[in-house]
């Protein structure tokens, strides 16, 4: 039934073991098992997986390509070169932020200023609403 590659698509469901080695041998069989009163679906076989690898590539880019593109790339000097890849490395990174103490102002002595000459601070006006100015202007004049 699957000795010319399963054209019809058949699945093969079976407990034989030896059954189920020569169906793993066939591309394109797919194989289910029971177990527990549940059909389940084996996994794809290994030939399975390279059958369907070799179609993928030979659909992606026709062989005669293939070779154009690797020639060019040779010309050009694009082509991978083993040596040259290297893993970034990656660095040491700085101390916990939150783990380190504050650094400690240096403490002046209590004699010097800190600056040579003081600085006058002038003398900020306090602004009055019109009503508190005026209700002081009526108590002056009575």
């Amino acid at each position: 039934m699957i000795e010319e590659g399963n054209p019809h698509h058949f699945f093969i469901a079976t407990q034989d073991q030896d059954l189920a080695n020569k169906v793993k041998k066939k591309a394109g069989v797919p194989l289910l098992f029971i177990i527990q009163n549940t059909m389940v679906l084996d996994k794809p076989s290994p030939k399975s997986l390279a059958f369907v690898q070799k179609l993928q590539t030979n659909q992606l880019v026709p062989e005669h390509q293939k070779q154009s593109i690797v020639q060019l790339k040779e010309k050009e000097g694009l082509a991978k070169q083993e040596g040259e890849k290297r893993r970034k490395r990656k660095r040491a990174g700085g101390p916990n932020p939150l783990s380190c103490l504050k650094k400690k102002k240096k403490k002046t002595q209590e004699g010097q200023e800190p600056s040579a000459e003081k600085k006058k601070r002038r003398k900020r006006k306090r602004n009055r609403s019109i009503v508190s100015y005026l209700s002081v202007l009526f108590e002056y004049k009575s």
